[in-house]
């Protein structure tokens, strides 16, 4: 049985808003053997998941410079200052069809990194997500503004740009008279312990030698029963019990094309397979499953195109710590 490294708790993170709670400090020791899947784990029964509450409809408001629109904006957030995703719902009450335009905007240097643009007809609610795509991958973490334009009015239904979650092509800069809807600070991940953690070493790194493999990703120690959330949105293409890693998931990153695993939860994740989740969202609570002697998360991180599928695991540790920076 391999022993964990101790190591001091770290400061407790800001909660997510989706009224996670931190709990007092982490269990500073830590070991696993689950470390060396070698094929996907068969799906197990398990209870069904909780159900996830869509964020409210934004409330419409006339929008001063643009006199012919109203619009109203959500933010999913990820903790107080920061969001992953940005939903943009806006109506015409013109007599006749508009043409309109929306970009994300990164206030660094005025850069559209998505558009959208379209006809629409009065009266018909237009909603529009951004979960951080970028023209070429995912976006930079910083702030943006969701800016949206009355182009010109036209006579037909045809629609431009990209559609809701897509890309068009590159435009510098959005249209003159373009008025700011909500500024924001977008985060392209979050942390997955929401709660005293520390960042096991030596037996509990990534590479560590097992019995026939080596230690596929890295542990971070935390007390049973601390909250874990999705650290990238994506879709559930596993959710399972095996020997090694106890009740594990896995997480599908559509942007990247990396894949995500959370093992030793204490009991089943509450997404189920086949489900996308949002960055941020609840998946379960650490525990101590399968092949482990304290409580931790044992977190692995796969390049594109993913787990068993073509990809490899990577040291996840610098990723790990750049986003417990963020979060």
């Amino acid at each position: 049985m391999l022993l964990g490294m101790r190591g001091r708790p770290a400061t407790l993170t800001t909660l997510a808003a989706t009224a996670l709670l931190g709990l007092s400090a982490a269990t500073a020791t830590a070991a696993t053997g689950g470390a060396g899947m070698t094929e996907p784990a068969p799906k197990q029964a398990a209870p069904a998941p909780a159900a996830v509450q869509p964020p409210p409809a934004p409330t419409l408001s006339p929008l001063a410079s643009l006199p012919q629109l109203a619009a109203g904006v959500t933010l999913r957030k990820v903790s107080r200052s920061a969001v992953s995703a940005a939903t943009l719902a806006y109506s015409s009450y013109a007599s006749g069809r508009l043409t309109v335009r929306v970009d994300v905007v990164r206030l660094a240097d005025g850069l559209s990194v998505f558009t959208d643009q379209r006809t629409v007809a009065p009266g018909v609610t237009q909603t529009i997500t951004w979960n951080g795509r970028a023209r070429r991958g995912l976006a930079l973490d910083g702030r943006y503004q969701l800016r949206i334009a009355l182009a010109a009015q036209a006579g037909t239904s045809r629609t431009t740009g990209a559609a809701p979650g897509g890309a068009a092509p590159q435009a510098a800069a959005p249209p003159p008279g373009s008025t700011s809807v909500r500024t924001f600070t977008f985060v392209g991940a979050i942390f997955p312990v929401r709660g005293p953690h520390t960042f096991g070493t030596g037996a509990d790194a990534f590479g560590a030698s097992r019995a026939g493999h080596i230690h596929q990703g890295q542990d971070v120690l935390a007390r049973c029963g601390t909250p874990l959330v999705a650290a990238r949105g994506g879709t559930v293409i596993q959710r399972a019990f095996q020997s090694l890693a106890g009740n594990y998931l896995v997480i599908q990153d559509p942007i990247t094309g990396q894949s995500n695993v959370y093992a030793h939860l204490r009991t089943p994740a509450i997404v189920r397979r086949g489900q996308h989740v949002e960055t941020g969202q609840a998946i379960g609570v650490v525990g101590e499953t399968g092949d482990a002697t304290a409580c931790h998360l044992h977190f692995e991180l796969w390049t594109a195109p993913g787990w068993y599928q073509g990809g490899s695991p990577i040291d996840p540790l610098p990723t790990l710590k750049a986003w417990d920076k963020l979060s």
